[in-house]
């Protein structure tokens, strides 16, 4: 079945011509290993080695473990395409799919007698520097007679790095009773112990069987590339078949109409290619009327309108000549004609004569219809089928087109119920079941598909299309390893098919519409192994499309897209590169070119492509298109705020169209009244980050510290459990968490509704894991947006976002669609006080060496990711560390692509790539721990430290920040601010951003000072009182609330302290001096005023 996928030669296997003859003498020894190939598929192989019998000349030679008088059993020999790369990851994924497909790797043996219990089959491929990968498949017998039989894998066994020599000299592997296969590997010196992996085989049924592969159980992934003979024309009595050309021999005309499997021949005699002549008789004109029907019927169906339309002329000058024959079909046949010709003006003048003659004509209402669908008037059309439907009420192909033309005009409940009347005519109909699932799919309803698509595969279980539609289907039910056996399972079709084909057994279809079918399935099921996190996987289905449709711009997109999200950001530039070369103008790949290059800080083409990318911006906004850049992303631009915005606006307009396009609710929502003593307020929050991600290392606390007299709160989960501490957590202290992961976006709104949520909140925006529409479906009456989002989500539909005075001040509320709601201190909440008590114990952290540091030099830090990175901090970055004697700045490999090039880009500002120092990733105890030993932070201004800011401030390390336009340049002074040094780390400009940090960096009493402040009020600030955030933020919402019923319509407001506030409330920072000027604080005394630096600002001590 899968020969096609074999096109490597056993050459390739030994790589010295010594090597290579020995090879040859393994491969031919013992019996032919080679699978038989089709005739229809011989000619499409490469040329492989000759194959043939040689004697075995060891088949006396005894392996340890097994009986002297057994039956060896026959070692096959086969080759399989190289493998990307050379390490143990690539080899397991490979040899872990081929192994799993039956027929393609157990040999065809001529059995003499029938093995006793397996067969061992020995499959080597060349890789990389010149190495051999070995995979072992042991196979079982199944329905083993004398003779013949056929085997399925049950194990697999690879190894690497072995030599050949080691192979040749080894004795054939027999079969060995109760002595396991790897165990005869082993005594055969062909593995070392770390070399050997065992690897799970599940035999993967085909054809009839496929749809039973669907199962909760892991299946391994293989990769097919299908190649299907074209069509020749087909030879009859030495003429070659035609489907647009008459042949006309002297005495006869033969037509060959060839559609599928279908052909017919018309003889026509020689005097219709002459001038029609008058008829002598009725009898005469009748016989050459309908002679020349058939003559016309034939030349339409092979696509020759014009010379059709001459027949039916002469056809109905012979009836109506003679007077009292009917026209009827000549009128139809003239209509499809026109309608070929594209001329659907005559088309409807020939329909409206045949309905004229005779009105109850359901073929010719049926034409009609389908040229009102040519013009796309599908009202008419909808008219025009239901009159032929009451002429033929049991027409199953006219309700089918109804349907078709119902759903065109967004009525696609009426659609179900002409399938659903289909069906009742014709229960046996796979394809109509098919069809009405994907309506109900289209509706939302996925039980109701998933049902039918079942019903079509048990009426149909070749059926491959119905069988990739499941898997679409119980993918969006959250059933994703089903998903991943249908999509396989649907792969086998197509495979099976092929091959019937091939052997002359089955109909073809057509070459590339079978290519494109199975590059469907493999898109498919990338996105679901995605979603399973099996990146690596996806990665490689992405890449099989591209060889499948190497011209295609969007399957090298998809493939960038898959690389990106696995943060292989080199191959994702590269599948990028080439999408953009096949199709020059593709402003969603520029897009994401543009970000997968920003986060391996290659600025060569920055401006460039950002000039490009902005006019990609403004031309899909102007044309009501979402644009190329994705709002998540747009924040670290150096775009203008308010394209910024409006791109964000135009993205959540279409995610309300993709909510409307649900065709579900309106929701009910809770009255709109005050609430009354002793009623609590009903609030959600929606998120698919509860679990190890910063929101819930940040808010983890918050959900279970509401006031509960005032306060009800729900947690809808849109992601399955990670299983993680703080998942659990979340899942304790929240007093009610729903899992709502496995339900549709209409589900979950419903459910939302039907718990009568008053305020919703959206902790994801706009990104990974975000259902936005959820939001746009309205299922509670005040929407509001919240932390996971630091921008605008520039939706109608969500009414508030929770910010403070200096990330969003009233100056900037042009950059926001939303009403704006001021949180007295700092709206960005964490959870330090509550999880990270051990970073105050100084004796328990780590010390510079531990992580890499040196410990006689200053150190300037920035651990944000590398995407936050611009040349203009950067060239500023140098400055300091030029300025700054003996300093080093200390960086976080994230990601990894970016360090060279950022040591690159330091060397060409001067600065040796000795100074800048890059740290891995840790886990986040791990991280909060070492931030403080950093003498000082500096923060990027396009996109700030937010989690990192915390993490920062709590580990005891000043920060330098420039705050700009956008929400997200502006965290980092609101966390400054709140914590009471806001006046001391905030700068207004690149310049006194560099001097801030060069007097920090040289003045070292100063730097101590700060420090010594900062530590001090970690314990008092409001910007790590969480409970008394939370009490902040349940006023936020009770006044929400509020306005809503005794005003009808939100506006701005702002939460006012709280008496027992540490912290003053959020001022707008203002400039400051320059130069600043030392100030000695006693360390036994509460901190106020630190330094020169704090004009005014108090400080966050005392009580």
């Amino acid at each position: 079945m899968y020969n096609a996928f074999f096109q490597h030669t056993a050459r390739g296997m030994f790589h010295t011509p010594a090597l290579q003859q020995q090879g040859r003498e393994l491969l031919f020894r013992g019996h032919q290993a080679s699978t038989s190939t089709p005739a229809a598929h011989r000619e499409t192989q490469p040329v492989r080695q000759p194959q043939e019998s040689i004697s075995n000349n060891r088949g006396s030679e005894q392996i340890e473990g097994t009986s002297q008088g057994q039956q060896p059993a026959q070692l096959a020999v086969k080759t399989v395409p190289g493998l990307v790369g050379g390490d143990h990851e690539h080899l397991l994924s490979s040899v872990s799919s081929l192994a799993s497909q039956p027929g393609v790797m157990a040999p065809t043996i001529p059995i003499q007698t029938a093995p006793s219990t397996s067969e061992t089959c020995l499959v080597s491929t060349q890789v990389m520097n010149s190495e051999s990968a070995l995979l072992f498949v042991q196979y079982e017998p199944q329905g083993v007679v004398a003779g013949q039989g056929q085997f399925f894998p049950t194990s697999a066994y690879a190894c690497s790095q072995t030599t050949q020599t080691e192979v040749v000299q080894s004795p054939v592997v027999q079969t060995a009773g109760a002595t396991p296969l790897h165990q005869q590997l082993k005594q055969l010196s062909l593995v070392h112990p770390q070399q050997f992996y065992q690897i799970p085989v599940l035999p993967q049924p085909v054809g009839e069987n496929a749809v039973q592969a669907v199962s909760t159980g892991v299946s391994p992934i293989f990769f097919w590339t299908p190649q299907v003979q074209p069509v020749q024309a087909e030879q009859v009595s030495g003429q070659a078949a035609t489907t647009s050309t008459v042949v006309a021999p002297a005495q006869q005309q033969q037509l060959y109409v060839q559609g599928g499997q279908q052909r017919a021949a018309y003889q026509t005699p020689t005097h219709m290619l002459q001038t029609p002549q008058t008829p002598q008789s009725p009898a005469q004109a009748q016989a050459e009327s309908e002679a020349r029907i058939v003559l016309a019927n034939a030349l339409l169906e092979a696509g020759s309108a014009a010379l059709a339309m001459y027949h039916y002329k002469v056809a109905l000058w012979m009836q109506q000549y003679m007077g009292g024959m009917h026209g009827v079909d000549v009128h139809l046949g003239m209509a499809r004609c026109c309608m070929q010709m594209k001329d659907t003006v005559s088309a409807h003048r020939f329909y409206t004569e045949a309905l004229a003659m005779r009105p109850n004509c359901a073929a010719a209402w049926t034409g009609l219809a389908s040229l009102y669908i040519r013009v796309g008037d599908h009202p008419r059309a909808v008219l025009c089928y239901q009159e032929a439907l009451s002429q033929a009420p049991g027409c199953t192909e006219l309700y089918c087109a109804l349907a078709a033309s119902l759903k065109e005009q967004g009525r696609k409940h009426e659609a179900a119920a002409c399938y659903q009347a289909v069906l009742a005519l014709d229960p046996s109909n796979a394809r109509t079941h098919a069809t009405l699932a994907g309506l109900h799919f289209e509706l939302g309803h996925i039980p109701e598909a998933i049902a039918g698509y079942q019903e079509a595969l048990r009426r149909e279980p070749t059926f491959p299309e119905a069988c990739n539609d499941l898997g679409n289907a119980l993918r969006e039910a959250g059933r994703h390893q089903e998903a991943v056996n249908c999509y396989l399972a649907c792969l086998q079709l197509h495979a099976a098919a092929a091959t019937q084909h091939a052997q002359g057994a089955a109909a073809s279809p057509a070459p590339h519409l079978l290519v494109y079918s199975v590059a469907i399935t493999y898109n498919n099921l990338a996105a679901v192994l995605k979603l399973q996190g099996r990146a690596d996987e996806a990665c490689a289905c992405y890449e099989h499309v591209t060889r499948l449709q190497p011209d295609s711009a969007e399957a090298f997109a998809n493939l960038g897209n898959a690389f990106k999200d696995a943060a292989q950001q080199e191959q994702a530039i590269t599948a990028y590169r080439q999408a953009l070369v096949l199709r020059p103008d593709y402003p969603p790949v520029l897009g994401n070119l543009v970000h997968s290059l920003q986060c391996v800080c290659d600025w060569r083409e920055r401006d460039a492509l950002f000039l490009q990318l902005e006019g990609d911006i403004r031309r899909q906004l102007a044309a009501g298109l979402p644009s190329a850049v994705q709002p998540f992303h747009a924040m670290a631009y150096p775009l203008d705020s308010q394209i910024v915005l409006d791109l964000t606006v135009m993205h959540a307009h279409h995610a309300q169209l993709a909510a409307d396009h649900l065709a579900c609710g309106p929701f009910p929502h809770p009255p709109r009244a005050p609430l009354q003593a002793g009623q609590r307020l009903r609030l959600g929050y929606c998120s698919s980050d509860f679990g190890n991600h910063p929101l819930s290392h940040l808010m983890g606390s918050v959900f279970g510290k509401h006031n509960r007299s005032r306060i009800e709160v729900f947690c809808f989960a849109l992601s399955a459990s990670d299983g993680s501490e703080w998942r659990r957590r979340i899942e304790r202290e929240a007093e009610h968490f729903e899992d709502v992961s496995a339900l549709t976006v209409p589900q979950v709104a419903a459910k939302i509704s039907s718990l009568g949520i008053q305020i919703l909140v959206d902790l994801n925006g706009y990104t990974k894991g975000a259902r936005i529409e959820l939001f746009a479906l309205r299922p509670a009456p005040i929407q509001v947006s919240y932390m996971g989002f630091p921008a605008t989500t520039g939706a109608s539909y969500i009414n508030y976002l929770i910010t403070d005075r200096v990330v969003a001040p009233p100056h900037l509320k042009h950059c926001y669609s939303e009403n704006l709601v001021y949180m007295p201190h700092c709206y960005f909440v964490n959870d330090y006080r509550q999880s990270h008590q051990d970073v105050l114990m100084e004796h328990d952290l780590p010390s510079r060496t531990d992580v890499g540091l040196p410990e006689d030099k200053f150190v300037f830090s920035c651990s944000n990711q590398l995407y936050k990175f611009d040349p203009e901090t950067f060239d500023t970055w140098c400055n300091i560390l030029r300025r700054v004697p003996n300093s080093v700045l200390w960086l976080l490999r994230f990601p990894p692509f970016g360090e060279p090039r950022i040591k690159k880009e330091a060397a060409l500002r001067g600065i040796s790539p000795e100074r800048i120092i890059f740290t891995d990733v840790a886990p986040k105890e791990v991280h909060v721990k070492r931030s403080g030993l950093a003498d000082l932070f500096l923060d990027t201004p396009l996109c700030n430290a937010h989690t990192t800011g915390c993490d920062t401030l709590w580990a005891g390390c000043p920060i330098v920040t420039l705050p700009l336009e956008r929400m997200a340049s502006r965290v980092c002074a609101s966390l400054c601010t709140a914590a009471g040094f806001g006046m001391e780390m905030v700068v207004h400009s690149q310049k006194e951003y560099e001097e801030r940090a060069v007097v920090l960096g040289t003045n070292h009493a100063m730097l101590a000072n700060l420090r010594a402040a900062l530590k001090s009020t970690r314990m008092q600030c409001e910007l790590f009182n969480t409970s008394g955030w939370v009490k902040d933020f349940d006023r936020a919402f009770l006044q929400m609330w509020h306005i809503h019923a005794t005003e009808g319509k939100p506006r701005d407001f702002e939460v006012a302290p709280r008496p027992d506030a540490r912290t003053a409330p959020m001022p707008v920072p203002v400039p400051v001096p320059s130069i600043p000027v030392p100030v000695t604080v006693p360390p036994s005394q509460p901190v106020a005023v630190v330094s020169g630096l704090a004009g005014g600002q108090g400080g966050g001590g005392g009580g």
